[in-house]
């Protein structure tokens, strides 16, 4: 197969399947009895997959164009062969290639347990990378005996492979290498991590920005460009936030602490420091501004530090009440009520080592609560 491949989409897999179908017809497989495997195993393909059907597992399994073209043709047509290898891996796998165009997105293996839980290591295309069983990222000479794991994302799946002395375990059963797909589980030593691939799932509707979330994109922009933007999403408003948050390639963290804190995950708030060359950031405002998904933050801070700070103000003391009460302060038709009537103390405590608050008030627009 080709080292970056051309087949990320299903659309892309019926292009090239095509392709392959009209090179191999020029051939005569008439003529060649060969061919005339290839040709009956690409009608085949053709047929399982028509108008985006997904193929059962044992139609995927009666395909052998990956091995006959690297057996047969290789030495013949380099580039014919890779096309009919890649879609023999891609038939196999269908239902974890997306609708629509081909778009080169990046793998996200996310760590789900212990101590560095929520951390995310960024997969380019077609390029290897190793870490260890907590997570962290490892340069080559690897020391004897230290676990660690070998990491390559294809654009379709992550193939995993043990290094050192463990085993993984992936789907459940314990492995020495494998595959995860798009929210793919594995464990490494004692860590559990998740698979998923960058802005895999389209909006559930057509999504029109309309001029008030465009405007507010615009106003954005330039401290994310910055590196000083954050979002506080409330999971609860929205299944759909909370997934954007989760196919992104920035860094976020429930303000929910432990595993304790994880049980709530799919209703926790969740701060996530914004990137520019993620699309988190446009999806975010386009889909979920005027929705009530949260506010923005603006600071200089760390993530741990801005995390630590809003941590905070999750309870507030309040006068007449004997324990302290739930703060929604991530709600902007809260904290647009809040920011009516905060006083000075308020306000410096708020803001502490943050630049601004920005929520959008009852008419889309963004307003920006700061020391000033």
């Amino acid at each position: 197969m080709p080292e970056i491949m051309r087949i990320l989409s299903r659309d892309a897999f019926a292009r090239v399947l095509a392709e392959a179908r009209a090179h191999t017809d020029q051939l005569r497989p008439a003529e060649w009895p060969l061919l005339a495997q290839v040709a009956e195993q690409l009608a085949f393909m053709a047929k399982a997959t028509r108008r985006g059907r997904v193929p059962s597992d044992a139609e995927c399994q009666r395909t052998t164009l990956g091995p006959l073209a690297a057996q047969n043709l290789e030495s013949y047509d380099r580039d014919y062969a890779d096309s009919l290898e890649e879609l023999d891996y891609t038939f196999r796998r269908y239902e974890q290639l997306p609708p629509g165009p081909p778009v080169r997105r990046r793998g996200i293996l996310q760590v789900w347990s212990g101590r560095h839980a929520f951390n995310k290591i960024v997969l380019e295309l077609g390029v290897p990378r190793t870490i260890s069983t907590i997570g962290a990222p490892l340069q080559p000479p690897f020391a004897p005996g230290v676990p660690h794991v070998h990491l390559l994302w294809d654009g379709v799946a992550v193939h995993v492979r043990a290094g050192g002395q463990h085993r993984l375990t992936i789907g459940g059963q314990p492995a020495w290498y494998g595959e995860l797909a798009h929210r793919g589980w594995m464990t490494a030593g004692a860590t559990t991590f998740r698979f998923l691939v960058e802005d895999r799932t389209p909006p559930p509707r057509q999504v029109e920005p309309g001029p008030a979330r465009i405007a507010a994109l615009a106003a954005f922009e330039p401290r994310c460009a910055a590196g000083s933007l954050y979002a506080v999403i409330d999971a609860a408003r929205s299944a759909r936030a909370l997934q954007l948050l989760e196919e992104s390639v920035d860094q976020y963290a429930s303000l929910y602490d432990g595993e304790a804190g994880r049980v709530f995950d799919a209703v926790a708030p969740h701060v996530a420091h914004l990137r520019e060359d993620s699309w988190l950031l446009e999806r975010l405002v386009t889909e979920g501004w005027g929705e009530a998904w949260g506010i923005f933050v603006e600071s200089a801070a760390g993530f741990d530090a801005v995390r630590r700070h809003l941590r905070k103000f999750l309870r507030v003391e309040v006068d007449g009440e004997p324990r302290p009460v739930f703060f929604r302060f991530y709600d902007p038709r809260v904290l647009g009520r809040f920011a009516e009537v905060i006083t000075p103390d308020q306000r410096g405590e708020l803001l502490a080592g943050m630049d601004a608050f920005i929520y959008e008030d009852d008419e889309r627009r963004p307003q920006r609560l700061t020391l000033a």
